[in-house]
């Protein structure tokens, strides 16, 4: 049964890699689906407490308002941020013309290359140390 530990283990690498793959490919297959850019104002910034994976981190949160064809959506969590953002500062985010609640930030591809990079490589890493245990015996 201990030998078979390993092995269970690098399917369940493999199995997560293949998640990131299919979410990278997912992002990059509706990144068309944004298809509208919009300044939005950063009116509001909170310090909150997420629980990551066991862990519970302090999370800086930017929320925006924005406006599109006469309908304002207010107090909405900003997509992407960064520290030196203050309230009263614009960004341009991207959202959904068919949805304009629907929204994201510009860096949808990016995203989506790096999820199928790193699954990629977790999941090939997971097939060599399959192999490689199978082959030793």
């Amino acid at each position: 049964m201990k030998k078979f530990v390993p092995v269970i283990f690098s399917i369940l690498v493999v199995v997560f890699g293949i998640v990131f793959v299919v979410s990278g490919i997912t992002t990059l297959k509706n990144k068309d689906l944004y298809d509208s850019a919009v300044n939005a104002t950063v009116v509001d910034i909170q310090e909150e407490w997420q629980t990551v994976g066991e862990d519970d981190q302090l999370v800086t949160v930017y929320y925006i308002d924005y406006e599109v064809d006469g309908v304002k959506y207010e107090h909405v969590e900003c997509p992407e941020s960064n520290g030196d953002m203050k309230v009263g500062d614009t960004v341009e985010i991207l959202y959904q013309s068919k949805d304009p609640s629907k929204i994201s930030g510009h860096n949808i591809t990016s995203s989506g290359v790096i999820f199928i990079a790193v699954g990629a490589v977790v999941a090939l890493g997971g097939c060599l140390a399959i192999v490689k245990k199978l082959l030793r015996g």
